[in-house]
């Protein structure tokens, strides 16, 4: 009978210890035993680089859809994220030709704006919260851009979300598997909406659906979950993105570099120096301002810093 190899040091992604520096452990684990079981979370930890791309691209081997493994699937999972290559390709093309088909940098545009707009709006507050005032709306705002649809209220989206990303640590703490549920269902109507006769949406989704009216059932239903989980994944990511960067500039304010030409001069950037680019983590321009509003108190986590 075989025996799993266990682990050497003790691994709980949600330990707090864990959560504020987790390459540790990693880092012991990686030297020790690259690939161990997880007793608790059932799942194969890997932690070489090497090891990661090969389990990522040897899909004869190692297998993202469970059905290949003889278990089943629940409706809702069936989207591009459980299809292996090549069974995976007529969605993945479906939504690859939508993007490739918007004005990405007209997209963009309206993100800087609002972004800059929004923080404008805030450099009179003495304080206030990152995350609900700006991270959260700005990414709301731009994954339904990209998606051509309206969506809901920050105030009634970022509760489903926050509670659909904690109910994948429900391996670790069962108590969060029945609110995610009920999350993702919630999800589920609100993408439903967009495929209904009274939903029109435009852009990226709507380009899709244009091409998958009048395909098989089977690809339909592809198509939705995987609307779905752009939406959730682009607004979560997107926003911990701009979360990320927020606490970045507020723990380390970027000073303007020494060798940054003077805008009033007009004079040529210096060889490998392209204009507005220099610097890490540019606050969008309005006015071509530093982002010095970051050096303010914000809220971060609930609690203020400058």
């Amino acid at each position: 009978m075989a025996v799993m190899p266990t682990c050497p040091a003790p691994y709980d992604p949600l330990d707090d210890a864990t959560l504020i520096d987790p390459y540790p452990v990693l880092a012991v684990l990686r030297i020790q035993a690259p690939v161990v079981w997880h007793a608790q979370m059932e799942c194969w930890l890997v932690t070489r680089y090497t090891d990661c791309v090969r389990v990522l691209r040897d899909h004869e081997h190692f297998a993202r859809d469970p059905r290949r493994l003889g278990r089943p699937v629940p409706e809702s999972s069936l989207s591009v994220q459980v299809l292996d290559p090549p069974h995976q390709a007529t969605v993945r093309s479906r939504f690859m030709g939508a993007l490739h088909a918007q004005d990405l940098p007209a997209l963009q545009e309206r993100a800087r704006q609002d972004i800059g707009a929004r923080l404008d709006r805030l450099a009179s507050q003495p304080t206030w919260e990152a995350m609900r005032e700006l991270a959260q709306p700005v990414a709301l705002a731009a994954i339904a851009d990209l998606l051509g649809v309206s969506p809901p209220s920050v105030s009634e989206w970022a509760p489903v979300s926050d509670t659909i990303m904690r109910s994948m640590d429900g391996g670790l703490n069962p108590e969060l598997i029945e609110p995610g549920r009920q999350a993702k269902q919630s999800l589920s109507d609100l993408v439903e909406s967009w495929f209904q006769d009274s939903g029109h949406p435009t852009g990226l989704l709507g380009h899709v659906r244009a091409r998958t009216d009048e395909a098989d059932p089977e690809l339909e239903r592809y198509v939705r979950h995987t609307a779905r989980v752009m939406f959730q994944g682009g607004y979560s990511t997107l926003a911990a993105a701009i979360g990320n960067a927020i606490d970045t500039l507020a723990r380390r304010p970027v000073a303007p570099s020494p060798r940054r030409p003077a805008r009033a001069t007009g004079g040529t950037p210096p060889a490998g120096h392209r204009r507005g680019r220099t610097g890490p983590l540019r606050r969008p321009r309005t006015g071509d301002h530093p982002p010095d509003r970051c050096r303010r108190h914000v809220r971060r986590h609930h609690r203020p810093t400058r």
